[in-house]
């Protein structure tokens, strides 16, 4: 059977996303974005799952980068899922004191967690905080975890926006991007040859002079080159090989080295939760 592996431990967000984009895979949980690509990257998993974008709190920076390490891979698919977090406790006759979460999902029930004027403590993931619950603490996470881990509800949809959600990517070995017809959506790694001024606006025109709608731009540094960035554009609409290859072309003319990442929708345009 083929595996796919995702950002665990079991229980999180990525876990259910990882089931919904293929269920007839055996599912591996894994630490971090980039041991997911790791095993896609040496055979060990067909595919990797791996949140990508959030409505509140925006992209995933750690996938982006652990993707941008790995040139062999792609995003061949995604997912986009309504987030909801409830509280929970494993032993409610004690006081709480900390709340623990992912960073994300903190940041998603802040009004909640100053409400009750309790302190914070980050985990890795939704999962791991509600997993590791000690005395006095109160973890954040997907409704899963309450049976998962034998915990006690404390509050049902603790987050402060009523409708979130969060965009998970399939990773894969097997297809390189931009070459199918009718492709929704696109993102790619763009790396301008030179640092001067007006070179960004320059190669974001080309975007214009296509009528291509870009929905976000993520700046992150090339390692080991200081000053250096590499910007990531999230593209709208629908792309063909000769399209991306046509944009590419004029990207070099204009002082760029352009690589496709893989096809992935705008958060923006959802097309309905698993």
């Amino acid at each position: 059977m083929s595996t796919v592996a995702f950002l665990g431990p079991p229980g999180t967000f990525t876990h259910q996303a990882a089931v919904g984009l293929r269920p007839d895979a055996e599912v591996a949980p894994v630490s971090s974005a980039a041991e997911a690509f790791a095993r896609v990257a040496d055979g060990s998993s067909s595919w990797a799952v791996v949140p990508i974008d959030n409505s509140v709190n925006g992209v995933v920076v750690p996938t982006l980068d652990a993707l941008l390490q790995r040139p062999q891979l792609s995003i061949v698919d995604s997912a986009v899922l309504p987030i909801s977090f409830d509280a929970w406790t494993r032993d409610p006759s004690v006081e709480p004191h900390v709340v623990v979460s992912h960073p994300h999902g903190l940041a998603q029930c802040h009004d909640w967690i100053a409400g009750r004027g309790l302190a914070t403590r980050e985990a890795s993931s939704t999962a791991a905080a509600c997993r590791d619950l000690g005395p006095g603490e109160v973890g954040i996470g997907p409704t899963i975890c309450g049976s998962l881990y034998d915990l006690h509800l404390v509050e049902r949809a603790v987050e402060d926006h009523a409708v979130a959600y969060t965009q998970f990517a399939l990773v894969s070995a097997d297809r390189i991007p931009g070459t199918g017809d009718g492709d929704a959506g696109l993102l790619v790694a763009l790396l301008p040859d030179r640092n001067e001024p007006g070179i960004l606006r320059r190669l974001l025109g080309v975007l214009e002079d296509r009528g291509v709608n870009m929905t976000n731009l993520v700046t992150r540094p090339v390692p080991a080159t200081p000053g250096i960035f590499e910007f990531l554009l999230f593209l709208s609409g629908t792309f063909t090989g000769a399209d991306f290859e046509a944009m590419r072309e004029a990207w070099a003319e204009q002082g760029g080295t352009a690589r496709a990442l893989g096809r992935i929708s705008p958060l923006a345009d959802l097309a309905g939760p698993l």
